[in-house]
């Protein structure tokens, strides 16, 4: 009877070290460097318009990218601070495209705060996977 807690204990450890089959690895061999001056103005634009989400950056990737017919989104948001973030990354996970040849792709966005609240997308980079890959392989090439 006392070993039943030590066994549990051991169950909850090797069970927590296996990989989720659900979630591949990725591999991300080269990224596609993204213009930001449309992201930047669209974000301006809603700001004039006295929208709230340009000073909410965990709320961009739904208002800057398309996230509608696919098999699953994922993101995940990091900052400087807690408190009073300056600079801020994402990072969104797209996966199962209706497309015959682009699979999902992956977004990695660097975010500097503008004096106004709002936040302007200082980098954004791509990575696409193609359907015809073996495995989660991203890169900036065009699928074929």
């Amino acid at each position: 009877m006392k070993l039943a807690p030590i066994y549990f204990i051991l169950v909850l450890i090797s069970n927590s070290c296996h990989a989720n089959p659900d979630e591949p690895s990725r591999i991300i061999k080269s990224w596609e460097a993204i213009d930001t001056n449309t992201l930047n103005g669209t974000i301006q634009k809603a700001y004039k318009k006295g929208l709230k989400w340009p000073i909410k950056p965990e709320l961009y990737i739904f208002h800057l990218f398309e996230l509608s017919d696919l098999k699953t989104t994922s993101y995940n948001y990091s900052a400087d601070t807690i408190e009073s973030p300056e600079n801020i990354s994402i990072n969104l996970t797209r996966d199962g495209f209706l497309d015959d040849s682009v699979r999902g792709d992956i977004h990695h966005l660097e975010l500097k705060k503008n004096k106004n609240g709002t936040w302007k997308v200082i980098s954004l980079k791509r990575a696409m996977s193609c359907w015809r890959n073996k495995g989660l392989i991203y890169s900036s090439k065009v699928c074929p």
